[in-house]
């Protein structure tokens, strides 16, 4: 769980030491110090096992999507990047070329529109991983990972 810590900024000794401090300063007896020690110690034990049930919560819903939506019957949809990558080839051809060729043939100006960068982001890496997949899938590879990533079949 040390991870967590360290991503949330410390391990929880660190915090436990840190705040181990203010406590010293603020209490008398030598009992109410280590007793507040282990109370946080207990807190931040308690923070962290939240933190890892929702995580693994997230990922199991996450799984759940993917798998149903790999074991349905419908065969577009499994295979639906092709058509994200030629929907994304269709956007830019029409906004990086047609648009220009309209304005330079007929002298009326056209305003192309901006592609954003969750477009650019989003479009190049599924473009990016159906790529690669179709490339391993053609060099005679075949398995589950490039079946899930290209929507092929596997063929015994």
């Amino acid at each position: 769980m040390s991870w967590i810590s360290d991503l949330l900024g410390g391990s929880a000794g660190s915090i436990v030491t840190a705040v181990g401090g203010v406590i010293d300063n603020l209490t008398t007896t030598k009992e109410e110090k280590e007793e507040l020690k282990i109370k946080m110690q207990a807190l931040l034990q308690q923070r962290d096992s939240e933190i890892e049930q929702t995580l693994r919560a997230e990922l199991s819903a996450k799984e759940r999507v993917l798998v149903a939506e790999l074991q349905q019957s419908d065969a577009y949809t499994k295979r639906a990047r092709p058509t994200v990558v030629y929907s994304g080839l269709i956007f830019i051809f029409l906004n990086y070329c047609i648009v220009p060729a309209v304005q330079s043939f007929t002298g009326v100006v056209l305003q192309a529109f901006d592609l954003p960068a969750e477009f650019w982001v989003a479009w190049g890496g599924i473009v990016a991983t159906w790529s690669i997949g179709r490339s391993v899938e053609k060099s005679g590879t075949k398995n589950k990972l490039t079946s899930v990533i290209t929507g092929s079949k596997l063929v015994d």
